[in-house]
């Protein structure tokens, strides 16, 4: 998995094929096999995002 800064214009207009929702961390998965993670860096105490794609 590769870590990589959110550009919100990239995410504009994908669909969304699977959502999952947890305690630590909320992951969307695009058709085209990019995921969206927002989870809390419990070490820092903020929120983060990235995104990756298989």
């Amino acid at each position: 998995m590769t870590n990589t800064d959110v550009i919100l214009q990239q995410l504009k207009g994908k669909i969304i094929s699977d959502l999952e929702v947890t305690e630590a961390a909320v992951v969307l998965k695009f058709e085209d096999n990019t995921f969206l993670d927002i989870y809390l860096d419990s070490e820092r105490k903020v929120i983060k995002a990235s995104t990756n794609k298989l």
